[in-house]
């Protein structure tokens, strides 16, 4: 396990936008933080992680996490995965890059971050997003624009709304 990389199943992204199953604080860091790119190295370093291969059992057994070269359901679609690639749920990019739809991406983000969570409630983000060149980039912010836009009123309203438009573009 120590040499895995995991990805987000439906269920583990679905946790994520709804909190409905009840993780305790330290195993819902962990499911945020897997983003399929970071290796147990990289995840042991998160703060207050003192069991993180218990909390990877558990998220794996519990279905809210799977090995990036394992199948993975979206939606009605199976998915391989192959390693160092993002989440699934994205479209394919197109073949050369366009900068119209990545600014719409880039924009999209930032103007509901500001709308969502105010001027200064996402200023590290917002400024993250900024500094992004590429689609790739954006797409590995993306966990994160979705959570601070989940954890507000509105978002929980509108979360899976924005979370489509986004994708659209992204």
């Amino acid at each position: 396990m120590t040499t895995a990389v995991f990805i987000k199943t439906p269920k583990g992204i679905e946790e994520v936008e709804t909190k409905a199953n009840g993780l305790a604080m330290i195993q819902r860091w962990v499911l945020i933080s897997i983003d399929g790119k970071r290796t147990f190295a990289d995840l042991k370093t998160l703060p207050r992680v003192n069991d993180l291969e218990g909390i990877l059992t558990f998220l794996e057994t519990g279905g809210y996490i799977t090995p990036v070269s394992t199948p993975t359901s979206v939606g009605s679609d199976m998915v391989k995965q192959a390693p160092n690639t993002t989440l699934s749920i994205f479209r394919p990019l197109p073949a050369t890059f366009d900068p119209k739809t990545f600014g719409m991406a880039k924009h999209f983000m930032i103007n509901t971050l500001n709308a969502f969570c105010g001027s200064y409630g996402a200023t590290a983000l917002v400024r993250s997003i900024d500094q992004c060149q590429t689609h790739e980039e954006l797409r590995a912010l993306f966990d994160r624009w979705h959570e601070d836009i989940a954890n507000t009123r509105q978002g929980q309203k509108q979360g899976k709304d924005l979370q489509k438009k986004l994708l659209d573009v992204l």
